[in-house]
């Protein structure tokens, strides 16, 4: 069974980095916060103890890490994934795409997978390495 323990982080999808950066930092007074070096662009904000994560990116069929969705701490990754492969529930490892990265990009991170809601919408279930 998933064991949530938090919300991590909301993600939106953008069309201008410029923009959307004037609109959260001066409209919303959010401040940046460090981001891994993707090959896509975006920005990350923090708020409380969460995230919202701006990705510029195209629709994806499928699970889309690069799409809007929300983020869900989980207590134990691999314990999630032999729940999700146990009950039929297929997800999107993010373990490749993770492996490209650099090792402070990987530690700040984490690890993740990628599921869909009965309606089509992206759930990221993650946890971290800290």
């Amino acid at each position: 069974m998933v064991k949530p323990v938090d919300l991590s982080h909301s993600a939106f999808r953008i069309t201008d980095v410029d923009k959307s950066r004037a609109f959260y930092e001066n409209v919303l007074g959010l401040k940046p916060i460090p981001r891994p070096d993707f090959s896509f662009k975006g920005m990350w904000y923090g708020i409380g103890s969460g995230q919202i994560h701006l990705i510029v990116s195209k629709k994806h069929d499928g699970p889309d890490p690069t799409g809007p969705h929300i983020a869900i701490e989980v207590d134990d990754l691999d314990a999630t994934k032999a729940s999700l492969k146990e009950m039929g529930v297929p997800f999107l490892d993010g373990d490749a795409m993770r492996a490209q990265l650099k090792e402070e990009d990987r530690r700040r991170l984490g690890r993740q997978i990628w599921v869909l809601d009965p309606d089509g919408n992206t759930v990221e279930l993650r946890k971290s390495d800290a």
